[in-house]
């Protein structure tokens, strides 16, 4: 892939919708390309995570594991970035992701995207206000969920009930 391609598709990525042509630029000279094979492991639910993963070709299955029985999947493809969190922080993997078919991907190691971070304070701290603005949004939804848990669970539910709550999926 060509540093004209990798920017293109950078640019594509929602994470990215604040970064200009130049801080694009140089997140994709850093970047390295990446291949692997239908049905090859990128990485696994545990791992440590130092990196983010632009799909640049094919698909790839995410699944989260609980004892051994998979109990989420979910298939990504072109312009998708996986691993968005291990740009930001340490972290772990919090699922595996397998190529489905030959996948073409751009990876971007969390040290060089702090470097843009630094070299861009203004970028930084934009990104910051709208990570902020994600993470409240995110407790005001957890809030709501347990307020309506603590609501339901005051009163005996039927069956019916139970179904009905569960499969509202709000």
């Amino acid at each position: 892939m060509s540093l004209t391609s990798d920017i293109d598709l950078l640019r594509r990525v929602p994470f990215f919708s604040d970064f200009n042509e130049d801080q694009l630029r140089l997140l994709a000279f850093g970047a390295e390309s990446r291949a692997y094979r239908a049905k090859q492991v990128i990485f696994r639910q545990g791992d440590l995570a130092d990196s983010g993963f632009v799909i640049a070709q094919g698909q790839i299955r995410m699944t989260i594991s609980q004892n051994g029985l998979d109990i989420q999947s979910q298939i990504l493809g072109v312009g998708s970035l996986v691993g968005e969190m291990a740009l930001l922080a340490e972290t772990r993997r919090s699922a595996m992701s397998t190529a489905i078919e030959d996948v073409k991907v751009v990876q971007i190691r969390r040290i060089l995207f702090r470097r843009v971070m630094d070299e861009y304070p203004d970028l930084a701290n934009l990104m910051h206000h709208r990570l902020s603005d994600r993470l409240n949004a995110m407790v005001g939804d957890l809030e709501s969920i347990r307020s309506r848990l603590e609501d339901n669970l005051a009163a005996p539910m039927s069956l019916e009930d139970v179904a009905e709550f569960v499969g509202r999926g709000e």
